[in-house]
């Protein structure tokens, strides 16, 4: 019989195929974490959008969505942005958040309707559960856990006592716990105003009053982004919902300055965040 000419490979070329296999992937898996990230930040960007729509059609409709809270002197009627709690509750922490009046302008109109905003957060504990995406930025670790929390916050002002000063206190910003702001108070712009800010630190239930969901800002507490930091999220930059309704992206090397400036509502400073 006629000897077969096929022959298996040797162990150099075998070893040639392995080396080139591993060039590739290589060269591949940079670039698919970078296809990944940016994704990943046009999602969290659009997640902003939609927030800060949601809070410009909350002004719009006219009135709250749930009762003011009694006791609390700054809850008006009328036309305005949400205050960042509600219902009964002795701390802002044992009270359901800004997110959750929100929810029918995010079209969670079925979650909002397992609350009962006559109670406060642990009263609503099977509702506060639900994980809703859009309070989520993807490229965060907390994105693929179960917990429902958020990656956004809404900013109180410069200090952080800001989200417990009642309206008219310098260095506001656009959101307290009992104040609520309205589109006239925004004396430096709406456009010049960050309403929302994304964060990797201190993060905590959506639903849930308190400083998972408002909180002031230290300009001297640097630096302003990364771990443990008041903000951050993709590499070297984070979003910002300004109060007009447009994201911005924010350098993590931003003046603190420049970003205090930002964030109050009737500072009169320029504002400048490049």
């Amino acid at each position: 019989m006629p000897r077969s000419s096929r022959r298996g490979f040797t162990l150099i070329e075998l070893l040639v195929v392995l080396a080139i296999l591993a060039v590739l992937v290589a060269l591949f898996l940079p670039a698919t974490r970078r296809v990944r990230e940016a994704s990943a930040r046009m999602q969290c960007q659009n997640n902003l959008k939609q927030l800060s729509l949601g809070l410009q059609n909350y002004e719009s409709n006219g009135r709250p969505v749930a009762p003011p809270s009694a006791g609390h002197p700054d809850e008006t009627a009328g036309r305005s942005f949400p205050p960042g709690c509600f219902g009964p509750g002795a701390v802002p922490e044992e009270r359901l958040s800004w997110m959750v009046e929100l929810l029918p302008y995010l079209e969670q109109d079925a979650v909002f309707r397992r609350f009962d905003v006559e109670k406060g957060y642990v009263g609503n504990l099977p509702a506060a559960r639900n994980r809703i995406k859009i309070f989520l930025c993807p490229a965060g670790e907390a994105a693929e856990a179960a917990d429902p929390v958020t990656h956004y916050v809404a900013m109180a002002g410069i200090g952080l006592d800001a989200p417990g000063r009642p309206a008219g206190a310098a260095g506001n910003g656009f959101m307290g716990y009992d104040r609520r702001t309205t589109a006239a108070d925004l004396k430096d712009g709406a456009g010049n105003t960050i309403a929302l800010a994304e964060t990797r630190s201190g993060l905590g239930p959506w639903a849930r009053g308190g400083g998972s969901t408002v909180r002031g800002f230290d300009p001297a507490d640097g630096p302003v982004a990364g771990d443990g930091r008041p903000f951050g999220g993709h590499d070297g930059v984070f979003h910002a919902g300004m109060a007009d309704g447009s994201v911005r992206s924010v350098r993590s090397s931003v003046d603190p300055r420049k970003l205090a400036a930002a964030i109050t509502i009737a500072g009169g400073e320029p504002v400048d965040l490049e």
